[in-house]
């Protein structure tokens, strides 16, 4: 164990059950790689079970860490990064489940693909642990994933591993409210570190009805396109800048009729010909500067219909 690095998994738990807490947090302490830091910071003292599934764990190598109170993803996961000693930092989320060689594969795809950011394929399980799908796949490449990073985050966050300097290079996460990874990939992209995807399926991503990215998908949405239409400056938005756009009227404007929209993939679905045209424009017309000539071709279409 001596001569393999150290690896420190961090963790925020906020509002998972037990039993979530206790797969995910048992299929990191029983890894094939076993030079790890196991850092569990409780973002909410008022859950018990976070506390108790730390406990029933029982392994040495676990660091807890208890905030006073609840102050979000981005500080719990960078006061767990300071606690860090590893050189390198793998994320996991306190309600999906690692595969068993999940850190021994990161690491040495890492090494021999000489990268600096590394992600994985996942699967989707519902709230049950149902499976939903078996493999979601992810551009592997870094070239790859610069192409796509234009249009979100392809690196799914739980799957991360990471150098140390990387982190310490960028300050950690900033407080971008739920794109906080994909801001930080586009930073580290910026800087010139590489960046990829290991093809193979390393975790269960648990989709949960109450999560983060389900109830709020609409400012998710938006944030992430601010982001992306700025990317290649990425460096000069700041903080402040951010806060600046989530309280424009511009923001609250396209919230609104993106929330109007939120059944839309459900009316897209059922809908067909010319109407599925007419309901597609409709929510290209909020995102786009064309938004005139939009408005022109649907009105023509609703005359045909």
């Amino acid at each position: 164990m001596s001569n393999t690095p150290k690896i420190s998994v961090i963790m925020s738990a906020y509002n998972e059950s037990f039993d979530e807490l206790s797969r995910s947090i048992n299929s990191i302490i029983n890894q094939t790689y076993q030079n790890i830091e196991f850092i569990i910071v409780s973002d909410n003292p008022e859950n018990k079970d976070i506390k108790t599934a730390v406990q029933v764990a029982n392994d040495q190598r676990i660091k807890f860490i208890e905030n006073k109170e609840n102050v979000g993803l981005v500080q719990s996961l960078n006061r767990a990064i300071s606690e860090a000693t590893g050189i390198f930092i793998a994320r996991m989320d306190a309600d999906d489940v690692s595969r068993k060689t999940r850190l021994k594969d990161e690491l040495q795809y890492m090494q021999q693909n000489s990268l600096d950011i590394v992600g994985s394929f996942i699967e989707i399980i519902d709230e049950k642990g149902v499976v939903q799908k078996e493999i979601m796949r992810f551009p592997v490449t870094t070239a790859h994933v610069k192409l796509f990073m234009r249009w979100g985050s392809c690196l799914a966050h739980p799957t991360w591993m990471v150098k140390l300097k990387v982190y310490q290079e960028l300050n950690g996460y900033r407080n971008v409210p739920r794109c906080e990874d994909y801001d930080f990939i586009l930073r580290a992209m910026a800087y010139g570190y590489k960046v990829g995807n290991i093809p193979k399926v390393e975790l269960s991503y648990r989709i949960r009805h109450s999560g983060i990215s389900k109830s709020n998908e609409a400012e998710q949405f938006l944030m992430r396109d601010y982001l992306a239409q700025n990317m290649k400056q990425i460096d000069s938005i700041t903080e402040e800048s951010i806060t600046k756009f989530l309280n424009s009227e511009e923001f609250h404007r396209q919230l609104g009729q993106l929330s109007h929209y939120k059944d839309e993939k459900l009316i897209i679905k059922n809908a067909t010909g010319i109407k599925k045209f007419i309901t597609i424009t409709k929510i290209l017309k909020n995102r786009f500067f064309w938004k005139d000539i939009v408005e022109k071709i649907t009105l023509l279409l609703r005359e045909r219909v």
